[in-house]
């Protein structure tokens, strides 16, 4: 019995020592809008799921406010179907981020929707939102994301509210992510790939949530009718950018 203790108190010690801090146990990904969480940070998700993260993703809001319903009513019209509403709009990009995260592999009791305002989210309202999460996880968590020089106000605001935080000491840190379609105008620090034909496969279908046509079934390819070319972007590159 003696050996055994003695052994676990030699391993508790050299773990000390090597300098190492164990990282969170969970990583919180908060997406502005649907399909942000795929386009800019897919494979980081899947990134964090292959080492073994508690993985959680965040809607904050619904993307009522995109023009792309325009263009999916006039496509409705081209063939004879009754347009939709903003409510309808709205619900059917969540269930499109649903099943979008469903493919990257995120357990349903970790996907979180809430309905900020599309266009306004104000950096209060996302810092209380980081610190409700930092609460719920006893602060073992490393919050993801969006960067606070996005271009995107929205975007830009996940990323100041987290910047705020640090600077205050509220949480451990965090990391902030580049939409897609800046990655080769914004400075980062690390790329993070989709390394196995597996995880490939569910980044792809993760993107398909977002081309699926079946107005029948309420599914209206808003994602890919709202920024077809984000869309060819990362399935080009299948990767997420990050600055510190």
């Amino acid at each position: 019995m003696k050996k055994i203790a003695l052994t676990l108190c030699i391993a508790v010690f050299l773990s000390a020592c090597s300098g190492g801090v164990e990282s969170p146990k969970t990583d919180v990904f908060y997406s502005p809008h649907p399909d942000d969480e795929v386009l800019s940070m897919g494979a980081a998700i899947i990134d964090s799921i292959e080492n073994n993260k508690e993985v959680v993703v965040v809607l904050l809001s619904h993307g009522r406010a995109s023009k792309a319903i325009n263009k999916v009513n006039n496509k409705l019209l081209t063939e004879k179907q009754p347009p939709i509403s903003e409510l309808e709009f709205g619900n059917a990009r969540v269930t499109e981020f649903k099943n979008s995260v469903r493919e990257l592999g995120v357990k349903d009791s970790n996907i979180h929707i809430l309905d900020l305002p599309d266009g306004n989210i104000l950096i209060g309202q996302m810092v209380d939102v980081i610190l409700d999460f930092e609460k719920k996880y006893e602060g073992d968590v490393n919050h993801h994301v969006m960067s606070d020089l996005d271009p995107h106000q929205d975007h830009a605001m996940t990323g100041k509210a987290l910047r705020e935080l640090e600077k205050d000491g509220k949480i451990n840190g965090g990391l902030y992510y580049l939409p897609v379609q800046e990655h080769n105008k914004m400075k980062f620090d690390k790329i993070i790939k989709i390394e196995t034909k597996n995880n490939e496969k569910h980044f792809l279908k993760a993107l398909e949530a977002y081309e699926k046509w079946e107005p029948a079934s309420n599914n209206y390819s808003i994602g890919k009718i709202s920024v077809p070319e984000y869309f060819e972007y990362a399935k080009e590159w299948k990767e997420s950018r990050y600055h510190n």
